[in-house]
C-alpha cells in the first residue's frame, strides 16, 4: 500500500507485532512517517487521525499498542488524549502515548505524571524513532537524556524537603539519600556505581529501595517528586537531547 493513498481517519491494515495509530496534523508528515515506518516489519501502522482528538475517538475499535502522535506545540486535546489513556482499566491491554515534540518547557513537563506517556524530540532519526517505538511496546520508558543532563547542572540538596516530602526522604538510608541525589542529577546506574564505588548491583537495589520508599514508579517520577519537594532549587531550560531508557 502507498503512503499517500492511506485516507484521513480510516483503519489500515498491514500487518506487524507493533500496532500503531499515527496523529500527525500534516498529510504530507503523516505520509512520510507511514513510509518510514512500514519499512518495518514488526510494525503495522493501522490507523492515522489528523488530530488528538479524532484518535481518542478510534482507539477503542483499533486498540494499537502505541499512539504515535506527532505535534509542533503541545494541544490540550493531546493531554486529554493521555489522560484517557492512562485512564484504561487495568485488565484492559496497556496502550503507550508517544508524543513528538520540537521542544518541551516546564509546563509541558507536567505529561511526564500521566502513566504511559511518552515525550520525545520531533528531531529524532528514523532509526531512534523505530528504537523507541520498540522500546515503548516493551513496557519500557524512553526518555529524553537532556532530562537528565539539565538536571546534572542543578543545585540538588535534600535537606531542603519538608512536609510529607521531608519525613519519606529521612526514611531512606545515608546511602539511599547520596543514591537518590545522583538520580535527580541524571546519573545512570553505571555512573553512580562508579561514583560511590560499589556494583552496579548494588545501585540497583538502593534505586528499586528508593522508588518503594517514595512511592514512584521510575525515575521520571523520581525527577517530578524532586521538584515538587524543593529538592532541586533552580529551574531549567530544556534543548534536543538523545534517548536512555528507564
Amino acid at each position: 500500500m502507498s503512503a499517500l493513498s492511506m485516507k484521513r481517519g480510516k483503519q489500515v491494515t498491514e500487518r506487524g507485532n507493533i500496532s500503531i495509530l499515527l496523529v500527525c496534523e500534516d498529510q504530507i508528515e503523516c505520509a512520510g512517517m507511514v513510509a518510514l515506518l512500514s519499512n518495518d516489519r514488526g510494525i503495522s501502522i493501522v490507523g492515522d487521525a489528523s488530530s488528538a482528538a479524532a484518535a481518542q475517538r478510534m482507539i477503542s475499535a483499533l486498540n494499537p499498542d502505541v499512539v504515535l502522535c506527532s505535534e509542533r506545540v503541545l494541544s490540550h486535546q493531546t493531554v486529554e488524549l493521555a489522560e484517557v489513556i492512562a485512564a484504561r482499566p487495568k485488565d484492559a491491554k496497556p496502550i503507550y502515548l508517544i508524543i513528538l515534540l520540537p521542544s518541551l518547557n516546564e509546563e509541558d513537563i507536567e505529561l511526564l505524571r500521566i502513566d504511559r506517556c511518552i515525550v520525545l524530540d520531533r528531531r529524532l532519526n528514523s532509526a531512534e524513532l523505530v528504537a523507541a517505538i520498540r522500546v515503548t511496546a516493551a513496557g519500557y520508558l524512553p526518555v529524553r537524556s537532556d532530562l537528565a543532563g539539565n538536571l546534572a547542572r542543578a543545585s540538588v540538596s535534600l535537606k531542603g524537603a519538608s512536609g510529607t516530602a521531608g519525613q519519606q526522604v529521612k526514611n531512606l538510608t545515608k546511602r539511599e539519600r547520596r543514591v537518590f541525589e545522583l538520580m535527580i542529577q541524571g546519573l545512570s546506574n553505571p555512573e553512580i556505581a562508579a561514583d560511590l564505588k560499589v556494583a552496579e548491583s548494588t545501585v540497583k537495589s538502593h534505586v528499586q529501595g528508593i522508588l518503594t520508599k517514595l512511592n514512584l514508579r521510575d525515575r521520571i517520577q523520581a525527577v517530578i517528586y524532586a521538584y515538587e519537594a524543593g529538592l532541586v532549587r533552580r529551574s531549567f531550560q530544556l534543548t534536543r537531547g538523545s534517548l536512555t531508557a528507564c
